[in-house]
């Protein structure tokens, strides 16, 4: 019988005096990259060839306002499964401490937005089970890679996720790490 190994940790937690960084690289999933990937390649196919018709003004008028609105959800779809394919690829969430800001950024090949949070608002930080309602983008998103996450905290009359992907060890890992060095406070509500 073969003796299975214990994974390593896929998460890096940079700890300097200035500082805690921790980057979470996306947990892949090769179905995913394949599918997206075959299915972009149609979607191409398809804004190409609508686009030329309305170009030439060869679409059917009594079915041209339907052709557009059809389009243009076409077209934010199409960009969503571009982000989406992207993220599996080459996608991370960074996760920095510094000072009294606490700061999540999801990067994609360089290219992200940050979100900042007041420390000192931030409550209860644990790890959580991943819920899904699909009333709820980000929860819509966790299937393929890009919402949520098993790291939560509860901010104002919110509560925020990250860590997308993680396994529970990690996400524990992460969690001692920040309230370590970090005084994050329980929450008091009941």
């Amino acid at each position: 019988m073969a003796k299975i190994n214990p994974p390593v940790s896929r998460i890096t937690i940079t700890d300097t005096s200035g500082r805690l960084r921790i980057v979470i690289p996306c947990s892949r999933s090769w179905f995913i990259i394949g599918f997206l990937g075959f299915w972009v390649c149609g979607w191409a196919v398809a804004e190409f060839m609508v686009s030329k018709q309305f170009l030439q003004g060869d679409a059917p008028p009594e079915g041209e306002s339907f052709m557009l609105a059809w389009f243009a959800v076409w077209t934010v779809g199409g960009l969503l499964a571009i982000y989406a394919w992207l993220w599996q690829v080459m996608g991370k969430e960074i996760v920095i401490v510094h000072g009294q800001t606490f700061t999540t950024r999801r990067d994609v090949g360089g290219f992200g937005f940050d979100k900042e949070y007041d420390l000192l608002q931030m409550r209860d930080l644990r790890t959580a089970q991943v819920g899904f309602n699909p009333l709820d983008l980000s929860s819509s998103l966790q299937l393929w890679g890009i919402g949520g996450g098993v790291i939560a905290f509860d901010y104002g009359v919110r509560t925020v996720r990250f860590g997308a992907g993680l396994d529970e060890v990690e996400a524990k890992e992460i969690v001692t790490a920040i309230t370590q060095r970090y005084r994050i406070q329980e929450n008091t509500r009941t």
